[in-house]
This record gives structure tokens, C-alpha cells and sequence, in this order.
């Protein structure tokens, strides 16, 4: 497996966090399609941010809203973080 950074402490620290995330995700998409409730899947409430703004995690524009946040996101990382 490739490293992420050259520490292999800390490689293993970064390994271990983004294999938490994938699981976390995982699941939130597999109890989303047994809900039938997809607001779990807003990347705000993800985040937790509902916590520092209320109400941000709430309702059907703000869940596009949270998608097109992703996206953005996604977009920086591959232009920038990424090797050609």
C-alpha cells in the first residue's frame, strides 16, 4: 500500500482515520436506504456542523446545498492536491 506521508506513524494515524470515515459513510448509506431517510447522508450533518448551526442540516435545499459543497471540495482536492 502507498504511504500518505513519509512517517510511518503518522501514516498509519491518517490510514486508520480514513478508514473510519469510509466505514462511517458506509453505513450511514446502508441505514439511509432501510429509513428511507436520505437528510442522514447531508454532508453538514455529516460534519456535525447542525451542532455550531442550527438548522443547517435541515430540509430539502440545504441538502443540495451540502452536495454542491462536496463537489466543490472534490474539485479543489483533484486540481490542486493531486499529482498529474
Amino acid at each position: 500500500m502507498n504511504s500518505i506521508v513519509k512517517n510511518k506513524y503518522f501514516d498509519a494515524f491518517l490510514k486508520l482515520m480514513l478508514l473510519s470515515a469510509i466505514i462511517h459513510v458506509a453505513l450511514l448509506i446502508v441505514y439511509s436506504l432501510f429509513t428511507q431517510n436520505f437528510i442522514i447522508l447531508n454532508y453538514f450533518n455529516i460534519l456535525d456542523f447542525d451542532l455550531i448551526y442550527s438548522g443547517i442540516a435541515e430540509g430539502i435545499t440545504n441538502f443540495f446545498i451540502s452536495g454542491l459543497v462536496v463537489v466543490i471540495i472534490y474539485i479543489v482536492i483533484l486540481k490542486f492536491f493531486t499529482k498529474k
